[in-house]
């Protein structure tokens, strides 16, 4: 696919961040986002950085702002003539610049279209926000007009045949239905959504909506199903917590929890007893939803739990591999659980365990018996055990409990190498200082939650997000678990201060 060009444009900042733009002429483009930059058509006077070919849009139709301290992008509408709908709403008037700024999340939805979006105009514009597209990504384009159904899946009979790993063999079909189409989950492993709400065994389907089956996105053009067969899609990850409650809603365990992590961060969760760390974990994982949104690439965790709870889990304490057993068939037999016969044959486990393998560099080692490797060698296979399934965010409650030193340091290594192999591990640790790089000496850790209860209303709130040295300076402490004598109340040998830090941090505005 031919790179969009720009004019005019100095980038000054890279969030990884992308774009994918269909115009009318149903050409897909992934433009690369880089700091600030504008978007309208093309026309003979001074041009946009980013240009599309359509009479609907404006000459300086709207802004992308890029937000360095949140490594965030925002949209704004230049109070064009015919507007911006992100996700089917349409931004309205703040004021006489343009709308509010809208905070971008992975995979939201952004049309430059009339009104009846069920009849979209012919040059209209559909555009994807996206963190975890490649730039180099390839689409395809096929023509379903003759179809009266169109199937979907990995199967090799199918009319859109996906090599996405996360697609079951026979995932979905569209059927036609007059001027639209109704799409049919058939009963697939993991789900499938339309406009970023999962689907409940059907949904009408119309011109320029999005669906999205696994790692794949299709979009419906006219005629045309414009969609990519995509890799293994990394993970980032949003949690929007505005409160928890239990007791029929007259406790409140958490409030106001907001934090953005992205695929390879190791995050550690701190916090004293009642702070809420295994009710924040508990809502992650959804058990026990929150009041608010757990957003995984673009897609809300409780709105399509179906087709997201395989790719967000809990990761047992401590994996004890059997010494008899040789790397490829204990990696089979994970494969067995965590790949439903259904949805999978053997030679696809198989195929799956060698790209994990790959991907980890033991595959020389597939017949060794793991009483033959070394430590590191079994490091590594427990790391391509956890990597077997599709989960993109690994949740583990006190991992090292019970462990000693050694161990500790042993399991922290492996959960770091898997963050590190485009995943997100979050962490409940009460020794997070054993946590270390045996060479540097540095945390494992790159990002630190803590949570801290407030005296007044007795729920846990966000005392700090950020890295691991930023913690440190920002409570005055040289070692991590420091952090909770600082928040901790006294009759738990703390200090006392955890309404000081929850209010410090409101304050500077996180």
């Amino acid at each position: 696919m031919d790179e969009e060009k720009t004019v005019g444009f100095a980038p000054a900042s890279s969030s990884g961040a992308t774009l994918l733009i269909i115009d009318k002429n149903c050409r897909p483009t992934v433009v690369p986002l880089r700091g600030n930059m504008t978007l309208g058509r093309r026309h003979s006077g001074p041009l946009c950085d980013i240009l599309v070919d359509s009479g609907i849009v404006g000459r300086r139709h709207g802004e992308f702002l890029y937000e360095s301290t949140q490594n965030a992008y925002y949209y704004v509408d230049n109070n064009s003539l015919n507007g911006t709908f992100i996700n089917g709403y349409k931004l309205e008037k703040y004021n006489e610049r343009g709308s509010k700024a809208y905070r971008l999340n992975d995979g939201d939805i952004l049309r430059i279209d009339r009104k009846m979006l069920n009849q979209p105009h012919p040059e209209a514009v559909i555009m994807i926000f996206c963190l975890t597209l490649r730039y180099d990504e390839r689409w395809k384009l096929t023509d379903v007009g003759r179809y009266a159904n169109i199937t979907i899946g990995r199967g090799s009979n199918n009319v859109i045949k996906l090599t996405d790993m996360a697609a079951s063999r026979n995932h979905a079909v569209l059927r036609r239905n007059g001027p639209s189409w109704l799409l049919f989950d058939n009963g697939s492993a993991n789900g499938v959504s339309l406009n970023g709400r999962e689907i409940n065994g059907n949904a009408q389907v119309f011109d320029h909506d999005v669906i999205k089956i696994g790692n794949t996105t299709i979009i419906m053009f006219g005629t045309t199903l414009v969609y990519n067969n995509p890799r293994e899609s990394t993970g980032n990850l949003s949690v929007q917590i505005r409160k928890k409650t239990v007791d029929f809603g007259r406790k409140t365990l958490l409030r106001d929890i907001n934090f953005s992590v992205e695929s390879g961060d190791f995050v550690l969760i701190l916090g004293g007893s009642g702070a809420g760390k295994t009710t924040l974990v508990k809502a992650i994982l959804g058990d026990g939803k929150a009041d608010g949104m757990i957003i995984l690439n673009g897609h809300d965790l409780y709105a399509n739990f179906k087709s997201m709870k395989s790719q967000i889990g809990l990761v047992p304490q401590f994996l004890t591999l059997r010494v008899n057993d040789t790397v490829k068939n204990t990696l089979m037999d994970i494969a067995d659980i965590k790949l439903d016969r259904k949805n999978y044959s053997k030679q696809e486990k198989l195929q799956r365990i060698d790209e994990i393998m790959n991907k980890v560099g033991i595959k020389s080692l597939e017949n060794h018996l793991i009483a033959q490797l070394s430590g590191g060698q079994k490091k590594k296979v427990s790391v391509a055990y956890q990597l077997v399934g599709f989960q993109k965010v690994f949740i583990c409650d006190e991992p090292d409990s019970g462990l000693d030193a050694a161990s500790r340091t042993q399991q922290m290594e492996i959960l770091k190498e898997i963050a590190q192999n485009e995943k997100i591990v979050m962490v409940i640790s009460h020794e997070p200082d054993d946590a270390v790089d045996a060479d540097t000496g540095r945390s494992l850790f790159t990002k630190v939650v803590v949570l801290a209860k407030s005296s007044r209303d007795g729920a846990g709130h966000l005392a700090f997000y950020g890295g691991v040295d930023d913690a440190k300076r920002y409570f005055g402490v040289d070692k991590l678990q420091d952090i909770m004598k600082e928040i901790n109340p006294p009759f738990e040998g703390g200090k006392g201060r955890a309404d000081y830090y929850i209010e410090k941090y409101y304050s500077q505005g996180r």
